[in-house]
């Protein structure tokens, strides 16, 4: 539920994406950048306050949500009051967690990769270290699933507290005492001693080529030297060739209690065109596993249950391989999409979809070829062989799915980096309604007993949605590249 939950507000996350990344485009020619700034901040703040709305629906409507996925009231009451635990106490993170979607979508806009990673590491850390705490408790508001919970909350404001210091806080730029190096060089010091003997035998390493080719010697010598030297000098990052970092970005510009404050109405609402296509497609995403979960549940019995959990399990792990192509593509798109139209850009767009489409492939091929290796590897998931036997009969279909799985990422994040919202919004409200619809009749036919379903039949509808996916979205992109062609061919009026 909170997992399902939190996809809703996927929104705020391709919003700030970009917007950051079309603020930076605007501006690149500046050191400073007062929008990319404030789009950073504006982000920041609203996402608290989805946050807080995304937390006070789940926590009030836990139960009929826990009940929805369940799908029959056969569950033990025990087991759904320590789940409707877990959620409400989930549910209280839920304003860090959009907060630190929002800094990542921003960071992922600024086309740094690195500041996240180190953060999440960190907040990694900490919920081990609550989960260590807390789950061992017998107090079942403190202890089990609720302990892991309250691990994780604590995790996110930690996280929290980590991405505002990072992003407040600048490096101290690294210095190098020139006046005391140059001394030790040259003068007669113990401390100088390991400087003076590196520098010897550098130089008479050189000098033995010193013969024959003399120009070529001296060029080199000229340029080792001049090498050897630059090590002294002070060490501060390039921007023309260091990778952009957004470590203290907001310094001196932004303090945390900001993020209690709700941004102006009129930056709030360029966040608004996102709302309703980003979340039908959410929606219309998550549609397609609350189906199945209920299905299994509810039609297909406990082993199929265990199955389909460890089935899931896989898929949840190998998706974020592919999924990197469609945050990528948000990251990098935007900037070419908000260029002057014309042909270079067209050129750059429909280089960037032959990029991508390719790296989609090669991405699915990998994803496949990885899980065909799961029947080697179920025996370590599960020691029930009935468990194992029909997790291993889905396999095949879990393979053909991540085949073409990188396609659709990388599809889907080039129509968002082009904002082609309402497309998509229609394409996933479709899509909302059509694959619970085919799921729900296996059900049908399981608890009727027209037909034998089994958990291969559920994937097999999954597997068609997925062909379904990737032909629309390759389809899209393809008309769009046309019709971007066609608008530069048209004649240029003339002015009379």
């Amino acid at each position: 539920v909170t997992d399902y939950g939190a996809l809703l507000v996927a929104f705020m996350y391709t919003a700030t994406t970009n917007l950051v990344a079309g603020a930076k485009e605007s501006e690149k020619d500046m050191e400073e950048k007062p929008q990319t700034t404030n789009t950073l901040i504006h982000a920041l703040q609203l996402s608290g306050f989805v946050g807080v709305f995304l937390g006070s629906v789940l926590s009030i409507f836990a139960p009929v949500l826990l009940k929805g996925i369940i799908g029959n009231d056969a569950i033990d009451p025990v087991v759904f009051a320590a789940a409707l635990r877990y959620v409400r106490i989930r549910a209280l993170g839920m304003p860090a967690a959009v907060i630190i979607g929002s800094a990542q979508s921003a960071c992922l806009g600024l086309q740094d990769v690195r500041s996240p990673m180190y953060v999440l590491l960190a907040a990694a850390i900490v919920n081990f270290i609550g989960d260590m705490l807390f789950v061992p408790s017998a107090n079942p508001w403190l202890g089990g699933a609720a302990g892991a919970a309250w691990a994780t909350v604590f995790s996110q404001y930690a996280a929290l507290a980590m991405f505002i210091k990072w992003l407040k806080t600048k490096r101290k730029p690294a210095t190098v005492n020139v006046t005391k190096a140059i001394l030790e060089l040259t003068g007669k010091s113990n401390e100088g001693e390991p400087r003076r003997m590196k520098f010897r035998k550098a130089l008479q390493k050189r000098s033995f080529q010193a013969w024959g080719n003399s120009d070529a010697t001296s060029e080199k010598k000229n340029k080792f030297v001049s090498k050897f030297f630059q090590k002294v000098k002070s060490r501060e990052p390039s921007i023309a060739t260091d990778s952009f970092s957004t470590r203290g970005f907001l310094a001196d510009k932004f303090q945390g209690r900001k993020l209690l404050q709700f941004p102006p109405i009129e930056n709030a609402k360029e966040f608004w065109p996102f709302v309703l296509p980003v979340t039908t497609t959410s929606v219309g995403r998550v549609s397609a596993y609350v189906a199945m979960s209920h299905v299994v549940s509810s039609s297909l019995g406990t082993l199929s249950m265990a199955a389909n959990q460890v089935i899931l399990s896989v898929f949840y792990c190998m998706c974020p391989f592919c999924d990197s192509l469609n945050l990528t593509a948000q990251s990098f798109i935007p900037g070419i999409f908000q260029k002057k139209k014309g042909p270079a850009r067209t050129d750059a767009l429909n280089q960037s979809v032959k990029n991508f489409m390719k790296a989609g492939v090669i991405c699915g091929a990998t994803s496949a070829a990885i899980v065909s290796l799961v029947p080697i590897l179920s025996k370590y998931f599960t020691t029930d062989p009935l468990v194992i036997a029909q997790v291993n009969s889905v396999v095949p279909l879990l393979s053909a799915i991540f085949a073409i799985h990188g396609v659709i990422c990388a599809g889907e994040g080039l129509l968002l980096g082009q904002k082609d919202l309402g497309y998509l919004g229609k394409a996933y409200g479709a899509y909302f309604f059509a694959v619970p619809f085919f799921m729900l009749r296996l059900k049908n036919m399981a608890l009727s007993g027209i037909k034998v379903v089994n958990l291969s039949s559920l994937w097999e509808v999954f597997f068609v949605y997925q062909i379904v996916r990737a032909v629309v979205w390759v389809a899209r992109l393809r008309l769009l590249g046309k019709r971007s062609i066609r608008q530069n061919e048209l004649p240029v009026p003339v002015s009379a």
